[in-house]
């Protein structure tokens, strides 16, 4: 059994809509050298992290060699193939999107059908829980999200 975790942050605006789990909401979305989708850049850590490899900026850096506004359902599927996914039973994901901004719950059915078959495994194993930052910091003046995901890769 191998237990990865991965996180990312990044500051809201209003020029990009949301990309959350590879699904677009007609919000305010983040800034990035990507499409800026927290939760599927803390997927890839997690996923990277579990097989002891280097961390998504080490094969996305926000520079000239890797495209601006890249897809993160393209990062994603790149990574999955780094890591050899396929070698993998993925136990569970346990996701959690630490916000003010926008509703989580709103949100989780939407993103869990689409975690569901980018990573083919049952919509039952796929946990989203938001959280707010109680008015604190960033968090809490809706400047920034941040994303947490856990995961439980077992050998094929």
């Amino acid at each position: 059994m191998l237990i990865g975790n991965g996180w990312d942050l990044h500051q809201h605006t209003e020029k990009e809509i949301l990309s959350l789990g590879g699904v677009e909401f007609n919000e305010d979305g983040f800034l990035g050298h990507s499409d800026g989708d927290i939760l599927l850049h803390a997927l890839c850590d997690a996923f990277l992290g579990a097989v002891g490899k280097k961390d998504i900026g080490h094969y996305f850096p926000s520079n000239e060699n890797t495209p601006e506004n890249i897809s993160s359902t393209i990062i994603l599927n790149e990574i999955l193939r780094v890591i050899e996914y396929e070698k993998f039973t993925l136990t569970n994901v346990d996701i959690t999107i630490i916000t003010q901004k926008f509703n989580v719950k709103d949100k989780a059915l939407k993103i869990k059908e689409n975690l569901s078959k980018l990573l083919m495994i049952p919509i039952e194993k796929i946990n989203i829980k938001g959280k707010s930052a109680d008015d604190y910091g960033i968090i809490g003046d809706q400047k920034a999200s941040l994303a947490i995901v856990s995961l439980l890769l077992d050998n094929a």
